[in-house]
């Protein structure tokens, strides 16, 4: 009976020493190549999605205001599904002050956009009004009295 504790008790210690073992020498990689590899999957594309208020567009590129301290630049795929004011649309319907969500890929800084959703309504620049230089003909009559009946 004794003998059959010690069995246990060493098949029990054995059990647990060597995983806790092999784990430790997994963990440290001795080589340059663990180093690359290591390097190679925080490179890889990740997941990313961001809301805010468009900022400016340009081409493809629409930069996003996430905080008043912060904004990031999302280029927009191709094939990007793109929807404005709940009805499918393109970038040129992007416009300043649009509140906006994107959905995409991070590879390292860039930003690639595979959804948007955008609400808001785009303004569209009116002629600029500039006073004249001179009257209306029709002012500098009545100002000389040549209107009025005698």
């Amino acid at each position: 009976m004794r003998l059959r504790r010690v069995a246990v008790a060493a098949a029990l210690v054995t059990a647990v020493v060597i995983p806790a073992a092999a784990t430790v020498a997994v963990a440290a990689p001795t080589s340059s190549a663990g180093h690359a590899a290591a390097y190679e999957a925080l490179s890889r594309p990740s997941r990313f999605s961001a809301t805010g208020t468009v900022a400016a567009v340009s081409g493809r590129t629409v930069t996003i205001k996430i905080s008043s301290k912060k904004s990031m630049t999302v280029t927009v795929t191709g094939n990007a599904q793109i929807r404005v004011n709940g009805k499918t649309g393109t970038v040129a319907d992007l416009g300043t002050g649009f509140s906006i969500t994107v959905n995409g890929t991070r590879s390292g800084s860039d930003y690639l956009a595979s959804r948007v959703e955008a609400r808001g309504k785009k303004t569209q620049a009116g002629p600029a009004v500039r006073p004249s230089a001179s009257a209306p003909a029709s002012h500098q009559a009545r100002e000389s009295g040549a209107d009025r009946p005698v």
